[in-house]
């Protein structure tokens, strides 16, 4: 994997307006040249678009060819599948090389910064050229703001304060609390969202030729942003249930309702790409990753059918055919990653990349009325979810699976006992009725959402985070030095080195104010917790 490190000092100086000798090329090596050249930006919405396609390409890391690089795959790894997929427990790193995260030793390699550095590079500087445009292409500017906030919520989400209301205004940023992030990312979304409804339903601008996510659907992209509001306004229930409230009634209010499609960027007409998690699983290494042990542990137990669509058989430690994850933090030599015992993860190169499940919408619903004391119609909106997820996975069964009462497994390591994890991580079920406190309930539906959610490992990271659901087995390894504790696992990501190395000063005060934000740990570490994470 080839690593580039830049300063968000050097991202703002390159996509501010000012004029600057370095901005040109910084575009025209940033913008994909599969799509409107330069010249031809003026005219047809052409402009707006290639900003709008360079933003939907880098929300998360998406396969590009930019003159002769490529990008995509090994940014994924590092960005996505080296931190929130392992510590999701949807996926475990199986090579010695590539095991660090895996173990919280975030600082090796600099990984652990990475997402950091490319979302502002790759995403924030295409927005900052759309917010110069908003009086004169307002929609295109609502449009750049919703996915400003679908790329920067999950880089908060990971580090806490982050640079925020200083983007496109200064060369040198400073770090807003994670307060003042969500108080802002809420205002863009509302103000996004009062922009686009007319919009969609007027179908005011077009942009099918760039857009590869909803082909120009401006009402899919509206409720995506609602879908947007509501997680994030659950996701601050407990630093702030005034601001939690406010947000959910808002999206919730809004007449075109939430996204019930998959939200997932597809390869383009006649554009080079590849999948990551195929690329990952299969080509890198004769495959990095495999399935993880957490989310096989409760697939198992409750027999999902949707196993087949999420993985492939492996072998139990007898040698049958089985679905078998692996843990986190394991000793990992040679023999043990290539062992025949794991389950692959289930992906072909030209899937498209998931961002948000269409069935989440369902399960955020069933929390907030839970939340606001309905519970009748919070199991409405739990077993309907379950039920989405099982049609957009195009698997049956959906009525016997919501009868189920059993509980998850337990996870016994094929090949090295000492690895296994034989106390049970919980007794929840599917079956609704099966439970009967509002707190089983709550880790019910986080847990199917869990599920569903899948592959997308950043937002099912956060949720274990916020929620303390679902349960996740351990790591064995832990190189933190006392920084993350092994029971509460890790908390969230350390800032790069290249904000030290140039935003020293900001960096340092962004610190100060996680510190003050942080209901637990302290520093720049894996264990502090940032400002929502109070339960």
């Amino acid at each position: 994997m080839k690593k580039i490190f830049i300063s968000i000092f050097a991202v703002v100086l390159a996509a501010s307006v000012a004029v600057t000798s370095c901005t040109a090329d910084y575009l025209e090596r940033n913008t994909n040249q599969e799509q409107a050249s330069e010249s031809d930006l003026d005219y047809d919405n052409n402009r707006a678009g290639s900003y709008l396609s360079q933003m939907m390409a880098n929300v998360l890391p998406t396969y590009q060819k930019i003159g002769d690089d490529e990008y995509g795959s090994a940014s994924y790894q590092v960005v996505q599948g080296l931190s929130g997929d392992i510590f999701s427990g949807y996926q475990a790193a199986n090579k010695p090389d590539f095991d660090q995260n895996n173990v919280y030793n975030l600082r090796a390699d600099g990984w652990a910064g990475t997402m950091f550095e490319d979302v502002f590079v790759r995403c924030i500087a295409a927005w900052t050229r759309l917010d110069a445009i908003r009086e004169t292409n307002g929609v295109a500017a609502a449009l750049a703001d919703v996915l400003k906030v679908a790329a920067l919520h999950r880089v908060t989400d990971a580090y806490g304060p982050i640079p925020y209301s200083s983007i496109g205004k200064a060369l040198h940023l400073n770090y807003d609390s994670q307060q003042e992030v969500y108080t802002a990312m809420f205002a863009d979304l509302g103000n996004a969202i009062d922009v686009l409804t007319p919009a969609a339903i007027n179908n005011t601008l077009d942009i099918s030729r760039f857009d590869n996510v909803f082909y120009g659907d401006l009402t899919k992209w509206v409720q995506f942003a609602n879908t947007l509001r509501l997680r994030l306004a659950l996701r601050v229930y407990y630093a702030d249930q005034a601001l939690y409230n406010a947000q959910a009634q808002a999206a919730i209010g809004n007449t075109l309702g939430f996204l019930t499609e998959n939200a997932a960027i597809h390869p383009a007409s006649g554009a080079s790409w590849e999948n990551p998690l195929y690329v990952i699983a299969y080509n890198f290494n004769d495959g990095d990753a495999k399935a993880g042990a957490s989310i096989l542990c409760y697939m198992n137990g409750y027999s999902d059918p949707r196993r087949d669509k999420y993985f492939v058989i492996g072998k139990d430690k007898q040698g049958n055919a089985a679905f078998v994850g692996m843990r986190m933090g394991v000793a990992i030599n040679g023999a043990y990653a290539a062992s025949d015992r794991w389950s692959y993860i289930k992906a072909d190169n030209s899937d498209p990349l998931m961002w948000m499940s269409g069935a989440e919408s369902y399960f955020l619903l069933a929390e907030h009325y839970l939340r606001q004391n309905s519970p009748t119609q919070a199991q409405t909106w739990y077993e309907n979810g379950i039920r989405r997820s099982f049609e957009l996975w195009g698997v049956d069964g959906a009525t016997n699976y919501l009868a189920v009462t059993a509980a998850p497994a337990t996870y016994t390591d094929p090949v090295t006992e000492s690895n296994s994890y034989s106390t049970a991580l919980t007794d929840v079920s599917v079956a609704w009725s099966s439970q009967t406190t509002t707190e089983k309930h709550l880790e019910q539906i986080i847990t199917q959402k869990y599920i569903a959610m899948f592959p997308e490992g950043m937002e099912a990271w956060a949720e274990f985070r916020r929620s303390g659901y679902p349960k996740l087995i351990p790591t064995v390894q832990n190189r933190s030095n006392g920084t993350i504790n092994t029971a509460k696992q890790v908390r969230r990501l350390v800032y790069p080195a290249s904000e030290s190395q140039a935003n020293a000063a900001n960096l340092a005060e962004g610190i100060e104010i996680l510190n003050q934000e942080a209901s637990g740990g302290s520093g720049d570490n894996g264990g502090t917790q940032v400002w929502w994470d109070k339960r």
